[in-house]
């Protein structure tokens, strides 16, 4: 994915991306995470995030995304990662945010 590259398909990039869920994370025994993800595709994560908002590859990396903070929330769920780690990665690299109380409602 680096520019120097040849420009990647995005059948090509979603091609890359099943062989990390399927292949690559089982062999490996990683947790699926946005780093790993981007190490295996050859990029940073900041390049990773940035190109999320690429018109032909940005629909295949925010489905890849959303399937690793769908991993996490399971793993969370089910006590095998801390809710605080959790919590710290969606932020971090899924975009969710704290909802500010409603202190309206306490006045």
């Amino acid at each position: 994915m680096d520019e120097k590259k040849r420009k990647i398909t995005p059948e090509e990039l979603r091609e890359q991306i099943d062989s990390y869920f399927s292949e690559y994370l089982q062999a490996s025994g990683e947790v699926a995470d946005i780093e790993s993800l981007a190490d295996y595709l050859g990029t940073t994560r900041d390049e990773l995030i940035l190109l999320m908002n690429d018109k032909s590859l940005g629909t295949v990396l925010r489905l890849a995304r959303n399937k690793i903070a769908k991993i996490k929330k399971q793993l969370a769920f089910g006590g095998k990662i801390p809710a605080a780690v959790l919590s710290f990665d969606l932020k971090n690299n899924h975009g969710y945010k704290d909802k500010p109380e409603d202190t309206d409602a306490f006045q």
